[in-house]
């Protein structure tokens, strides 16, 4: 089994390397509840903080996927990292509450500019080199190199907070996003700037066809439901609950880093059995439904995990599991025409991060007043109407694997 396709390293080894480079000193979402507990944040501030963040991605996100179909994705990419880089180390110089949240809002706003605009520009690229076959592994390789990225990344980040402390996190990451950004000025990209003489008129245009695709595209429709379902577990099962969890059962915090590279170890390997272990189930939609089905069920188990040991082992598991938001992702692109593709990446993005703003706060405010492992248990239940919609999208709106 080669591990690269034809063409694949020519074509989008900056790519690849910006992901690598991009996640190899990523600690922020290793550490930083760990860092906000520290200087005494609640799990409900740490939510709020989340939820900023999300919001500027609400205000947002739509702006800055038009304007990057219009003006291009990748001058839209390589400014969204280099400003979230540097305001990524602002936040080492204030432990006020509300400096921080502001903080969070402005990165939030600077996320926009990337998301949508990054896995657009890939995507167009290869169709014009006719290379749609790579599409697959560019997903695939996207989540493994950032995998090994964090695979280091929580080896160094132990060794880092255990030697300079938790504030290390932040110039760090900063440091590790501005280096990202340059890499990925090597990738070339096949753009058709928007002939219009109104800027201001194509945005609006733009905005229309893509919300009216949107709404008349049943499979769309119904990816789109139950990726707000997945978004709602996300939130559930993120840093707010797993890693409070780890820490009441003892774990300290310079040892996180350990436990998530382990985790990211499966994940790198995960990638290259998946079109194989697809093909075995039966396609892209009965394996969406299997993976969903495996996480709900041992999310459920969590409650149960009454020791560190049992807890690690879990988490170790349900978390390469998310997987499977590559094999949702790639249906969801499979549907959607190429001159509104960011737009429509960016609309969904943004009823996400509408969703996930709502959310980070209530399970910040369960985890304090119910506990990390409720919570974590209570989102095993939400993944079932999601199994349920993933089996009425239509065969033929889903790709064969090849």
């Amino acid at each position: 089994m080669s591990l690269l396709k034809k063409d694949e390293l020519r074509l989008l080894w900056p790519t690849y390397l910006s992901m690598l480079v991009g996640s190899i000193l990523w600690l922020y979402p290793i550490f930083y509840v760990f860092y906000f507990r520290e200087i005494g944040f609640s799990l409900t501030q740490i939510g709020f903080l989340a939820s900023a963040y999300l919001i500027a991605n609400i205000l947002f996100e739509v702006p800055t996927g038009i304007i990057a179909d219009i003006f291009g994705r990748k001058f839209s990419v390589i400014t969204g990292d280099i400003l979230m880089g540097i305001s990524m180390i602002l936040v080492l110089f204030s432990d006020n509450f509300y400096v921080i949240l502001i903080l969070f809002f402005i990165r939030g706003i600077f996320k926009t500019l990337t998301s949508g605009s990054d896995e657009a520009w890939i995507i167009d690229y290869l169709k014009f080199k006719k290379r749609k076959y790579l599409i697959h592994e560019y997903y695939a390789k996207k989540h493994s190199f950032m995998s090994l990225g964090m695979v280091l990344s929580g080896i160094l980040g132990s060794l880092l907070v255990g030697s300079y402390g938790l504030g290390i996190i932040w110039p760090a990451t900063g440091l590790t996003i501005l280096l990202s950004a340059i890499v990925i000025l090597f990738q070339s990209e096949y753009f058709i700037k928007a002939k219009t003489k109104n800027k201001i008129i194509g945005i609006w245009n733009h905005a229309y066809k893509s919300t009216f695709y949107l709404n008349n595209n049943s499979s769309l429709k119904l990816i789109l439901i139950a990726g707000l379902m997945i978004t709602i577990v996300i939130a559930f099962t993120s840093e707010i609950t797993w890693f409070p969890l780890l820490q009441d059962l003892g774990l300290k915090a310079e040892w996180i880093g350990y436990l998530v590279s382990a985790s990211f170890v499966i994940e790198i390997i995960v990638p290259y059995f998946m079109k194989p272990t697809i093909r075995v189930l039966g396609g892209y939609k009965k394996s969406l439904i299997i993976a969903v089905g495996i996480q709900a069920l041992l999310l459920s188990f969590v409650l149960f995990a009454k020791n560190f040991i049992l807890v690690a082992i879990l988490y170790s598991i349900i978390m390469p599991l998310g997987l499977y938001r590559i094999i949702s992702s790639i249906i969801f692109q499979e549907n959607i025409p190429d001159k509104i593709r960011a737009t429509v990446g960016s609309m969904v993005n943004m009823l996400n991060s509408i969703m996930s703003a709502i959310m980070f706060p209530v399970v910040g405010f369960l985890a304090d007043k119910l506990g990390p492992a409720v919570t974590l248990s209570v989102s095993g239940l939400i993944l079932i109407p999601a199994i349920f919609l993933y089996t009425k999208i239509k065969d033929n709106n889903v790709p064969s694997v090849k």
